[in-house]
């Protein structure tokens, strides 16, 4: 027989994706057992910890360690919003941003491949796929094929990394050959993953919500927004496929303010505590309608490659 498998996606979103770490905090405190894990970008990396520690707050320890590091603070700063009002202030700023788009022109990255070494670095991931507690995979797109990769063995510090490097701000990652970005351009919340191999899936969305535009005057803006609706669009009817979503209130924090660690955490907590009945009766509703499938099947795992 089969057994119930409950698999949770955690989709991107920078700092905003630490919210996933209140919520596995409280679902691992109900005593529901997570049997598997999909991440994208902060998800991966929030992911992979819990999937080696299976431990909400281990992974909180973690991650405060790595963003309290020199490199990951140095990293941030160049991104946040905040600017002094003071006119050398406003100097600065200006010439930040122009060192910014002067980077991003002439190099692949804003962030070289040896200042991404040495922040991911900080985050003491376990070697392999098979150090880990709980069955992991991250998800990653092909900058060759244009596709969706899945990693789910060998190297866990090379996919995670793959799948968190945002374009244009960090390097592609090369893995056997093949050129690996951000998976959010293609999966934003990892749910079809899971869909193989659990009776049941849990989605994190900790994206922004979308915001009403009424007017535009430059054809930039245009093209933005049409790009993010697009974007939006697509991955709404990703994280359809779940059987649960639990989108914590994140929208106010800028991607690059892991400064507020705290407080998306707790948002997290929040947003789980919020609807955690209703999780544990959906969940109880879906291991007996299940009941008659799985007892004449078997177990599946992520494919290994």
């Amino acid at each position: 027989m089969k057994k119930f498998k409950v698999g949770i996606a955690l989709g991107g979103g920078g700092a905003r994706g630490l919210a996933h770490i209140g919520i596995l905090e409280v679902i691992g405190q109900s005593g529901l057992a997570i049997d598997a894990i999909a991440g994208t970008s902060m998800g991966a990396v929030v992911g992979a910890l819990y999937a080696a520690a299976s431990d909400a707050r281990a992974v909180e320890k973690n991650l405060a360690g790595f963003i309290g590091s020199k490199a990951v603070g140095e990293a941030a700063a160049f991104f946040s919003k905040k600017a002094s009002t003071m006119p050398f202030g406003k100097i600065l700023s200006a010439a930040k941003q122009f060192f910014i788009m002067n980077r991003a022109v002439i190099g692949p990255s804003i962030i070289s491949a040896e200042q991404i070494e040495a922040i991911f670095s900080e985050l003491h991931l376990p070697g392999t796929f098979d150090d880990l507690k709980i069955s992991f995979c991250s998800v990653a797109t092909d900058m060759g094929k244009g596709d969706e990769k899945i990693f789910s063995s060998g190297n866990l510090k090379e996919a995670v990394l793959a799948s968190s490097s945002i374009p244009g701000i960090f390097p592609p990652v090369k893995i056997d050959g093949s050129y690996y970005l951000d998976g959010g351009t293609v999966n934003s919340v990892p749910v079809s993953p899971l869909k193989p191999c659990c009776d049941f899936v849990i989605a994190c969305d900790a994206r922004p919500v979308r915001k009403m535009i009424s007017s535009f005057e430059r054809g930039l803006a245009i093209l933005s927004r049409a790009d993010a609706i697009s974007s939006y669009k697509l991955s709404d009817l990703q994280i359809e496929q779940a059987d649960f979503i639990i989108k914590p209130d994140t929208s106010n924090i800028h991607w690059a303010d892991f400064k507020k660690m705290d407080y998306c955490i707790e948002e997290g907590r929040d947003a789980a505590k919020k609807c955690l009945k209703e999780l544990q009766k959906a969940i109880l509703w879906a291991k007996i309608n299940s009941f008659p499938r799985r007892l004449f099947s078997k177990n599946v795992e992520f494919p290994k490659e």
